[in-house]
């Protein structure tokens, strides 16, 4: 959808990332959009889909998060008008 889906990570920062054991999470473009409309509804933040991928995460799979202290960055208010309106438009 955006500046994160690029086709494979650098090889130094993956290198880097595997030697500290950290892991990744992906999210769909739906959930990525429903944090974008979260952000904006309840936190009055604008998030690009990338920049709202972290909050997508937490808030697919909220148990995985449980009993811990999250942080999560979101980044970007330069989203495109017709993607901000997509995130803000009714699900079915």
């Amino acid at each position: 959808m955006d500046g994160i889906a690029g086709p494979v990570a650098g090889a130094r920062p993956l290198a880097v990332l595997r030697r500290l054991g950290a892991t990744g999470l992906t999210v769909t473009d739906d959930a990525a959009l429903a944090a974008m409309a979260a952000a904006f509804r309840f936190l009055k933040l604008v998030l690009e889909p990338g920049g709202a991928a972290a909050l997508a995460a937490v808030l697919a799979d909220p148990g995985r998060f449980a009993g811990r202290t999250v942080a999560v960055i979101g980044t970007g208010g330069n989203v495109d008008a017709d993607v901000f309106a997509r995130a803000l438009s009714p699900r079915p």
